[in-house]
């Protein structure tokens, strides 16, 4: 049998008086049960499932209640839901949710979106909270209870809400006006005043003393009595009208610096030890075995290896001192004794001094190449059976010998005479 809820509506039993906890935790449903064919209403004994879900398909189950009802002649249900099974604050928690009917385990479709007025429940468990905004009794203000007399004003309010008073802050003074002065503009003689610089000057213009008051003037050069800017030691430039400059010396030699002489800057060497150093070197020299050539008495020294060696030769040391060599990879200190490289079988080349090469020697059928040697696949030769791919060429001489069967090995099948 197809059934249809065609009516169904919530309302809380509000109940009489104005405690707010004693707001019941149920919620009346009242729906009209008839028979989706013939349209009359349902009568007599049924069994009906309540349940609330957080989606209007699907979701999570968040409440269940299932009872047995007699339903009249005229098909009307009437239920309070949360007669078995509380409603709380638990459930109505502020989310949306919908009543699911299931009649005679047919589920009534689409589920019945609440209403606002089941939330009231949320208000009951509004009256139990014990933070406010995360904040305890404890954490809280409590009224302000106490007043204070004319004329004095709260200064501090304690814990219990009682006030300190004090008296009232009012000013000593008698100013009646607020005037604007030299440079400025703005004041009054009443309410609030307010003071700023002059807004009358023209654009660029600045505010000038000129004695005896601000007035509004040119952004003018200074009053100075300069008439020309001369170039003392170490300095060049300088002038007496207009925009002057000044610099260091440009006349140095490369890498000069300015050095003070004693009453003016000069350019000079750039050396690491001057006369003023406090160092007591008076030459540079070198040995003959230091493999170093330079030096001098006074000035500047210039040091460098010797000069003297030929093309590719190195600097090598003799036991005793420094002298110009042959780069060798096995020298007379070494201690080899190999004084030949023969060509053994196969290979060609060797020699008794210098770089010695071998080579892999060739032959027929064998290519040597620079990196690899590989089968010369074109070679031919009488002496041997020739092919052209799995084709044999020319003629073989047996030199009237045979072919002897040396038997089939196993796992291949003759084939022929035995």
């Amino acid at each position: 049998m197809k059934t249809a809820i065609l009516l169904a509506t919530f309302a809380f039993a509000i109940a009489s008086g104005a405690a707010i906890a004693d707001v019941p935790s149920k919620v009346s449903f009242t729906a009209r049960l008839v028979n989706e064919e013939t349209g009359d209403a349902l009568t007599g004994a049924h069994r009906v499932k309540f349940e609330l879900f957080d989606a209007a398909t699907g979701g999570a189950s968040v409440w269940l209640e299932g009872r047995q009802f007699e339903i009249e002649d005229d098909g009307l249900l009437f239920a309070s839901l949360g007669e078995t099974k509380a409603l709380d604050a638990a459930v109505f928690d502020g989310r949306a949710l919908w009543l699911e009917v299931t009649l005679d385990d047919k589920v009534m479709e689409p589920r019945i979106a609440l209403d606002s007025v089941p939330y009231a429940i949320r208000a009951h468990a509004a009256t139990e909270a014990d933070k406010v905004g995360g904040k305890t009794v404890n954490d809280l203000q409590s009224r302000i209870t106490g007043t204070c007399a004319s004329g004095s004003f709260v200064q501090n309010v304690n814990p219990d809400g009682t006030v300190t008073c004090g008296a009232g802050a009012t000013g000593t003074g008698d100013i009646t006006e607020v005037l604007a002065g030299s440079g400025l503009q703005g004041g009054g003689p009443s309410g609030s005043v307010t003071l700023g610089l002059l807004q009358s000057c023209a654009v660029g213009q600045v505010l000038k003393w000129t004695g005896t008051a601000w007035t509004c003037q040119a952004d003018a050069v200074g009053t100075g009595d300069i008439t020309s800017v001369v170039a003392g030691p170490g300095l060049m430039g300088g002038g007496t009208t207009g925009d002057v400059t000044v610099s260091l010396l440009t006349t140095c030699g490369v890498s000069q610096v300015l050095k003070w002489n004693g009453s003016t800057w000069v350019c000079a060497m750039d050396i690491d030890t001057d006369t003023n150093s406090g160092g007591d070197i008076t030459s540079v020299t070198t040995s003959a075995a230091s493999g170093l050539v330079g030096g001098v008495a006074s000035g500047d020294a210039a040091l460098s290896l010797l000069t003297n060696c030929g093309t590719g030769q190195i600097l090598k040391w003799t036991g005793a001192a420094w002298g110009c060599a042959a780069d060798v990879d096995t020298d007379t200190n070494s201690g080899g004794d190999i004084t030949d490289v023969v060509a053994g079988n196969g290979l060609s080349g060797g020699g008794a001094s210098g770089a010695a090469t071998l080579d892999i020697g060739g032959g027929f059928g064998i290519v040597v190449n620079a990196n690899n040697i590989q089968l010369d696949t074109a070679a031919t030769d009488t002496r041997y059976v020739n092919s052209t791919g799995d084709t044999m060429t020319g003629s073989l001489d047996m030199g009237n010998q045979r072919i002897f069967n040396r038997g089939c090995p196993a796992g291949y099948i003759k084939a022929g005479p035995a």
